[in-house]
C-alpha cells in the first residue's frame, strides 16, 4: 500500500505531558481537554517550520471553513480526530510518498528521470556541502555522508521542506513560491491563556492562522482555476518553465490561492530501497530512501502572495516582496514591520497576523506572540535558522492600532539612529581615522537590541491600552529615551574603558562619551533628530563640540 501521508503516523509529536509520538495529521485534535498535542517534535527545527505550514495548508483545504463565523465554531468546539480524517479522505489522492503513480511534492513523469544521475538523500538537507563544497574539500564544519538513508517520515519532512524553502540551486533550479529562505510569521495565540505555550494544545496555534474561502477569495484573481490540480500541482505533469521550450512563470492566475501552501518549485523523485535505519530519527522503517533524481526548470512562481508571510515594496509602485531570513536574527528593530502595516513605508504584515486583530477582539485577548522563523540563505549557502518570538497586541479598536503603529515605528527610528551613533563613538575612541574603520562591529548593536527589547515591549503594551493617547505616547518616548540613553552609555563604558587607557586614548575616550551624551540630550543635529524621533522637545540651543567627523554622523542619520 502506498505511504498515504494524511494518514500515515509520519508525524512527531510532543504532548502536553512530555511524552513524544509519532501520528498522523488528525492526532493534532486528540484528547484536547487531557493530554493534547502541544508541539511539534522534528529531528531538526527546519522541518518544524514547514509541517507547521503544511498543517495549516491542510487544515484550510480539508475543513474548508467559509467565514469567520465557521472558524469561531471550529475554535470552540474542534472536531474529533475521526471528523478530521473524514474531512482528509475528501482530498484528492495526492498524498502518497511512494508508489508508481502520483506521489506527494513529486514530479509525475518518470520517463523524464531516467537519465538523470541519482544524488545522495543528505542534499535535500539545506545544510549539507554542495557539489563545489565537495569538490574542493572544503567541508571542513559540517561532513558529507552524514547519513545514506532516511525513513518515510524522516523523507517526507526533509521533501516538504525543500519544497516551501528552496534556496537558489543553479541554472533552472527554481526557489520557493515565496524565494530562498523566506521569514514566516504565525500568531500563537496560546500565550493569552496561561503564559506558556507548552500547556496549550498545538491545535489551538494551527486553526488561529487558518484561512477561511472569505479570506483567501479576497486576495485571488477573479479568474483563478478551482481543479484539484491547480491546488496539489503534482497530481499533473508539471508547469515547466524552461524558456527555450515555451515555458512561463506560474502566476496567481494559472493556480488555486491555497497553492501558496503546496508550491512545487523542483522536479524531484525519490528513489527508495529497502528496510533500514534512518539516520535522522534512528528509527527502523520498512522502506527507506536513499537518494532523488532532480531535473530542473521546474515552476516558476510569480507575483504570488503567501498569508504567512510580510512583504514590502522596495519603492513606490512596485511589486510586493516577501520578506526574508536575514543574518543577526529577529528582535524588536523588526517588530513594526511583522506585525504593523504602512502603506506610506511599504510594509505590510502577514494577511494572518493582519487578521488576528479581528479574531483576537472577539476572542477577548489582548496580548498573543508572533513566531517568527526561517532559512537565512546567502544564494546557496545556508547560514543559518532564525527562529524568535515577539509579542502582538491586540487593540480595542482600529483607533488604537493606528496610535500603535505610528508610537512603534517613531521608537524604532529613534532606537536604530542611537545605535548607529553608538557605534560611530566607538569607532572614534578606538581609531584614530573613525571614518576609514573596518572591521565587524555588529555585535555592539546586537548588544543594543538586546539590551532596549524589554523596554520596548512594555511601552507598546501601555500604548495598545485602552486609555493610551498622544499624552501617553509623549510621556512613553520619555521613558523609552531614558532607556536607550542608559544602554548606549553602559555598552560604551565596556567598549572604551578610562581605568589603564593611555594619555591619547583617554583623550578620545572623554571627548567621545562627551559626545555621545550630547546626542541623548538633544545637542547635536542627530540629537535633535533623535528627540523628534521620540516626540522630545530638543534644548533651545544646542551646546558642546562635534566629536565625531560631520560626515559620520550624517550617515547615521
Amino acid at each position: 500500500m502506498p505511504y498515504d501521508l494524511r494518514f500515515e503516523p509520519w508525524i512527531p509529536y510532543r504532548r502536553q505531558s512530555g511524552r513524544l509520538e509519532w501520528g498522523g495529521i488528525a492526532l493534532l485534535a486528540d484528547d484536547l481537554a487531557g493530554d493534547p498535542v502541544v508541539a511539534l517534535a522534528a529531528p531538526r527545527p527546519d522541518f518544524n517550520g514547514a509541517l507547521t505550514e503544511f498543517l495549516i495548508g491542510m487544515m484550510s483545504a480539508a475543513l474548508v471553513p467559509a467565514d469567520e463565523e465557521d472558524w469561531l465554531e471550529a475554535w470552540r468546539n474542534p472536531p474529533e480526530p475521526a471528523a478530521l480524517e473524514s474531512a482528509l479522505r475528501t482530498l484528492p489522492p495526492a498524498f502518497a510518498l511512494d508508489g508508481d503513480e502520483t506521489r506527494f511534492l513529486q514530479d509525475l513523469t518518470d520517463a523524464d528521470f531516467t537519465d538523470q544521475d541519482i544524488s545522495p538523500i543528505e542534499r535535500l538537507l539545506f545544510d549539507s556541502p554542495g557539489e563545489q563544497t565537495l569538490k574542493l574539500n572544503k567541508d571542513l564544519f559540517v561532513k558529507r555522508e552524514r547519513t545514506d538513508r532516511l525513513g518515510r517520515p524522516a523523507a517526507a519532512m526533509a521533501l516538504l521542506t525543500m519544497q516551501t524553502y528552496a534556496p537558489a540551486g543553479g541554472q533552472g533550479n527554481r526557489t520557493s513560491l515565496r524565494g530562498g529562505g523566506p521569514l514566516t510569521t504565525i500568531v500563537d495565540p496560546r500565550v493569552a491563556a496561561s503564559g506558556n505555550t507548552d500547556e496549550q494544545p498545538l491545535w489551538e496555534k494551527i486553526w488561529a492562522n487558518i484561512e477561511t474561502i472569505e479570506g483567501w477569495q479576497k486576495r485571488a484573481l477573479p479568474s483563478h482555476p478551482t481543479t484539484p490540480d491547480s491546488l496539489f500541482p503534482w497530481i499533473v505533469p508539471t508547469r515547466k518553465s524552461d524558456p527555450k521550450s515555451g515555458g512561463t512563470p506560474t502566476t496567481p492566475a494559472d493556480g488555486h490561492p491555497l497553492q501558496v501552501y503546496f508550491g512545487m518549485p523542483r522536479r524531484i523523485r525519490l528513489e527508495f530501497a529497502e528496510a533500514g535505519v534512518c539516520g535522522l530519527t534512528g528509527l527502523p522503517d520498512d522502506r527507506t530512501v536513499t537518494g532523488f533524481k532532480m531535473r530542473n526548470y521546474g515552476i516558476q512562481y510569480s507575483a504570488w502572495r503567501h498569508p504567512l508571510s510580510p512583504h514590502y515594496r522596495p519603492r513606490a509602485g512596485a511589486e510586493w516582496l516577501p520578506v526574508h531570513a536575514q543574518p543577526g536574527g529577529v528582535g524588536w528593530k523588526d517588530w513594526v514591520g511583522l506585525t504593523l502595516e504602512d502603506a506610506e513605508d511599504g510594509r505590510e504584515p502577514a494577511k494572518t497576523v493582519e487578521q488576528f486583530q479581528l479574531r483576537g477582539r472577539v476572542l477577548g485577548a489582548r496580548l498573543v506572540r508572533v513566531h517568527a522563523f526561517g532559512v537565512d540563505f546567502d544564494n546557496m549557502k545556508c547560514r543559518a535558522w532564525n527562529d524568535a518570538s515577539v509579542p502582538l497586541f491586540v487593540t480595542p479598536g482600529a483607533d488604537k492600532l493606528q496610535l500603535l503603529n505610528a508610537a512603534a515605528t517613531r521608537l524604532t527610528r529613534g532606537g536604530d539612529l542611537a545605535a548607529a551613533m553608538l557605534v560611530i563613538y566607538v569607532k572614534a575612541v578606538l581609531f584614530a581615522e573613525p571614518e576609514e574603520a573596518q572591521g565587524d562591529f555588529s555585535e555592539i548593536k546586537r548588544r543594543f537590541w538586546g539590551e532596549t527589547e524589554e523596554p520596548f515591549y512594555d511601552a507598546l503594551g501601555r500604548l495598545a491600552a485602552d486609555g493610551s493617547d498622544e499624552m501617553t505616547a509623549m510621556a512613553e518616548g520619555h521613558r523609552f529615551l531614558v532607556a536607550l540613553t542608559g544602554a548606549a552609555l553602559g555598552i560604551f563604558d565596556q567598549w572604551c574603558p578610562l581605568e589603564g587607557a593611555p594619555p591619547d586614548l583617554l583623550r578620545r575616550t572623554v571627548k567621545a562619551r562627551y559626545g555621545l551624551t550630547g546626542v541623548f540630550r538633544g545637542q547635536s543635529k542627530a540629537g535633535g533628530k533623535l528627540m523628534k524621533e521620540l516626540g522630545q522637545s530638543a534644548p533651545e540651543k544646542a551646546s558642546g563640540r562635534k566629536m565625531v567627523p560631520a560626515a559620520q554622523e550624517e550617515k547615521a542619520k
